[in-house]
């Protein structure tokens, strides 16, 4: 778990720094943007393993309800978006809050073993 923590960190850590230097150089953001994809790989492999550990955890359920409701949503963009496309930003800013959340979780669940 301590693992999965210090590995999430440096998968958090990298889009943030390119965050920054995109203020620089617009570049960057595509890179930003690049860099979140393995982040949220790693964490939903993350969370799926440690489901049937911390499977009864609210915090876990809440993350993979938020996780489901995502990719049905990115599934079926093509038919949601006229509704989706007043509150786009959620749609978009949802990756990020369940990245947030997860690290959240995972940090406290390392402190807990």
């Amino acid at each position: 778990m301590k693992t999965a923590n210090k590995i999430n960190y440096a998968l958090v850590l990298l889009p943030m720094l390119l965050v920054i230097l995109g203020i620089f150089d617009e570049q960057f953001f595509l890179y930003f943007l690049v860099s979140l994809v393995p982040l949220g790989i790693f964490q939903v492999i993350i969370a799926i393993g440690y489901s049937s550990k911390f499977g009864n955890n609210l915090h876990y359920k809440i993350y993979s309800y938020g996780v489901m409701l995502f990719f049905s949503l990115a599934i079926t963009a093509q038919f949601w978006w006229d509704y989706l496309e007043p509150y786009g930003g959620i749609f978009y800013a949802l990756p990020l809050i369940l990245a947030i959340y997860f690290s959240i979780i995972l940090h406290d669940k390392s402190k807990e073993l």
